[in-house]
């Protein structure tokens, strides 16, 4: 069953990966209902140990508008600080695209603090721009230096030197690994979406050991008695 849908093609095989590395059985499909888009499909006894999963990992991703995305929503008369600011936030949406990119990365949040240019403003002591940036990650520790981070978001901003980038790292609770969502039943480890239906078996299994046991008792209690009435005529 379908429990992510309307993604591109990378968020699927993002989605995909994570669900296989906690061993749950997942397939990327072509959306039926959106053209160009993809799909992610479990069984329906590991949805919802899925969707947990995809839950914690931050996936799908929240989609944040690029450059071009941002300035398409311009109004009739668009002012020049409200094309700044759609700008700033379609540079944010680029860069925190391209930091989900890297391999470890859950999710990515850059806020931009970039002054609107004023070419009669000769002040040399204007606010310079800064910037912020959170970053979640997978594992226990960070997939990438701080430094090349304000390095990426310090390039994509004109005036923006790297050193006005604060960088966050955190790492995610939730690792994703395959012993996150296995469980433990004697020698064999199950995800948590099979181990109902193993249980049944298991007792399926056990039901019909004892109804095993029990015939061969109540045979071996004939053939006594067989025996018994057997050396008994004899006697006689």
């Amino acid at each position: 069953m379908p429990i992510a849908q309307n993604l591109d093609e990378a968020d699927a095989n993002q989605a995909v990966v994570v669900l296989e590395r906690a061993s749950v059985g997942a397939t990327k499909e072509r959306d039926p209902e959106r053209e160009g888009r993809f799909q992610v499909s479990v069984s329906r006894q590991e949805s919802s140990t899925a969707i947990a999963l995809l839950a914690r990992e931050n996936l799908p991703p929240r989609s944040s508008p690029g450059v071009l995305e941002a300035l398409g929503e311009s109004s009739v008369v668009p002012s020049r600080l409200a094309e700044h600011a759609k700008w700033s936030a379609g540079i944010a949406g680029d860069l925190e695209r391209s930091l989900r990119g890297i391999d470890g990365v859950l999710s990515a949040r850059v806020h931009l603090g970039v002054p609107a240019e004023d070419r009669l403003d000769l002040d040399e002591s204007a606010p310079k721009p800064t910037a912020a940036v959170l970053l979640r990650y997978r594992g226990a520790a960070p997939p990438v230096a701080s430094a090349e981070v304000q390095r990426l978001v310090g390039g994509a901003v004109p005036g923006l030197a790297p050193e006005q980038v604060n960088v966050v790292q955190v790492s995610s609770a939730w690792p994703g690994s395959p012993e996150s969502s296995l469980m433990q039943l004697g020698p064999i480890s199950l995800t948590r979406g099979s181990a109902g239906a193993f249980r049944w078996i298991v007792a399926a299994v056990a039901l019909l050991a004892l109804g095993l046991l029990g015939g061969l008792i109540a045979l071996w209690a004939r053939l006594r008695r067989a025996e018994a009435a057997l050396s008994k005529s004899r006697v006689d």
